[in-house]
């Protein structure tokens, strides 16, 4: 079995290295190389990868930015010469902090860990609740999706509904959310929402029902939604 890997790094010589590090390891297959977040961004915008190595300081931001977009549950390795991003990594879920410049031996615990992640996760673990990270001005939040009942568009933001009754308004439009959220049972019913199929309570005409809040499903989404009827 091969993974699928990015590696976002501007410094050409710890590019190099990680480069032949993964060389050791002939089931991880480099798939792209992105020197800046921007171009971090817009591989994933069309791109799932199973293994993401990061670098921190970016030319046109923090490498930690790339990590509200990337689809799926990736396994994030950071690599920087800044151990003091350690806290702000671990904070924003990544599977191991790499210290710059990393030896053999290190690099070969990483891969241990990533295996073991990657292994979890094609296994289906049932005690383990899938989750994102959403990016809500500053900081970067942990959303189980199991909570996410419904999303609804702001502009060009996107505003989460949760079950706990908590509403956070994030930096991407309901387009993106909608795209990371493609391996859940999330679909839109109106230009300006997305639901969640397990918080549907009841379907009457044209609103769903769910806990109390009442969505219109719009004209264009009705052949999506009676899709989830038959």
């Amino acid at each position: 079995m091969s993974y699928n890997v990015l590696l976002v790094e501007d410094d050409d010589l710890s590019y190099e290295l990680v480069k032949r590090n993964l060389s050791f390891f002939p089931e991880f297959v480099l798939e792209k190389r992105a020197s800046s977040v921007s171009e971090a961004v817009d591989f994933v915008w069309n791109n799932t990868v199973d293994v993401v190595f990061l670098d921190i300081e970016l030319p046109d931001g923090r490498g930690f930015d790339v990590i509200p977009y990337l689809p799926g549950n990736p396994a994030v390795i950071v690599l920087t010469g800044n151990e003091h991003y350690a806290f702000t990594a671990f904070e924003n879920g990544v599977l191991d902090f790499l210290k710059k410049p990393v030896t053999p031996a290190r690099f070969k615990v990483a891969i241990e860990k990533i295996l073991n992640a990657l292994k979890k996760n094609n296994t289906g673990n049932e005690n383990e609740k899938p989750f994102l990270f959403v990016k809500s001005s500053l900081k970067h939040i942990k959303v189980n999706i199991h909570e996410l009942m419904y999303a609804e568009a702001v502009n060009d933001y996107a505003k989460l509904h949760l079950t706990t009754g908590k509403n956070i308004l994030i930096n991407i439009s309901l387009k993106e959310l909608l795209q990371k959220l493609t391996t859940h049972q999330f679909i839109q019913v109106h230009r300006s929402y997305i639901v969640n199929l397990e918080h549907i309570e009841l379907i009457d005409d044209d609103t769903i029902i769910m806990k109390g809040y009442q969505i219109p499903i719009g004209k264009t989404y009705k052949s999506e939604v009676s899709k989830f009827l038959k």
